[in-house]
Formats: C-alpha cells, sequence, structure tokens
C-alpha cells in the first residue's frame, strides 16, 4: 500500500468553491445599496449637515441672547459671523440676513435669517412680535422674540 499525503482533487475545488462564495458575500456586504461603503457615506453626508445646523443654532442662540439682554443685534452680519466663526456673505458657506438694519425692531416679523448656501433647506430664524396691535400699546401683552432653529437632518 501506497501512503499518499496531501489532499485530493474533490477537497480542493470544494475549498476553491466555499471561498469565492465568502467573497461574493463579502463583496455584495460592501458595495450593495445598504452596504458598509453606501452606509458610512450616508453618515458622513448627515454628519456634516448636522454640524451646520450646530454653527447656525449656535449663532442664533447667541443673538437671541444679545436680543433679550440689550434688544439688539450684536452688529451687522459680519459681525455676527466673525463672532461665531462662521463665513458668510456671496460664495461662502452661509449667509445672514439682519432686517431693520440690526436696529431693535418695532414691526413683527423675521429680523435674523441664518442659511446655509451648501444646504438650502438648513436655516434659522429669529422673529419679533411687537407688543402693539395696529399702532396702539396693548397693556399687559409683552414684545416676543421668537427663536426657530436650523433642524438636524433625518
Amino acid at each position: 500500500m501506497t501512503n499518499n499525503k496531501g489532499i485530493t482533487l474533490i477537497a480542493l475545488v470544494i475549498t476553491i468553491i466555499v471561498l469565492l462564495i465568502l467573497a461574493g458575500v463579502s463583496i455584495a456586504m460592501l458595495t450593495g445599496n445598504n452596504g458598509i461603503l453606501t452606509q458610512a457615506t450616508n453618515a458622513k453626508n448627515d454628519t456634516a449637515e448636522a454640524e451646520v445646523a450646530d454653527r447656525i443654532n449656535m449663532a442664533l442662540n447667541g443673538e437671541y441672547s444679545s436680543l433679550l439682554a440689550t434688544k439688539n443685534f450684536s452688529g451687522t452680519a459680519d459681525q455676527i459671523a466673525a463672532t461665531n466663526g462662521i463665513e458668510q456673505g456671496t460664495g461662502k458657506d452661509y449667509t445672514i440676513t439682519i432686517g431693520n438694519d440690526g436696529a431693535r425692531p418695532t414691526t413683527g416679523g423675521i429680523v435674523l435669517t441664518i442659511a446655509s448656501n451648501k444646504y438650502p433647506e438648513i436655516k434659522g430664524t429669529i422673529t419679533y412680535t411687537p407688543a402693539t396691535e395696529g399702532n396702539e400699546t396693548v397693556a399687559g401683552t409683552p414684545e416676543r422674540w421668537t427663536i426657530d432653529q436650523a433642524d438636524y437632518p433625518q
């Protein structure tokens, strides 16, 4: 009798088939519509959008505090941007719009908007509601500042 050492051809073919099946499953898990690479890209985009929303909300909260304390904004749109570390204007990441040229508003409506230029759906506003009805002051009705913060991606 001969003593054969090694593997048979059938064992080799079965091993190769199993490896091919594992490789196919791994590639599908990486590159499919719900694959790891797609999920990583989606998570990266959601994080970038959430960061934009956070920056807008931080700037809005700073201005809201200034309005409650002084009834005025902390400065011009460029000053607000510089204070909050954001770049605003044409070709920049954000646009800041101030009603009433930064002065205390006398009519109701949106008085400050901070919007993302990259993600147009992400914006926040501060709205002023005067303590008047028409041209007359309504006794006991305080003026109101309302902040509508930027929404986070879903």
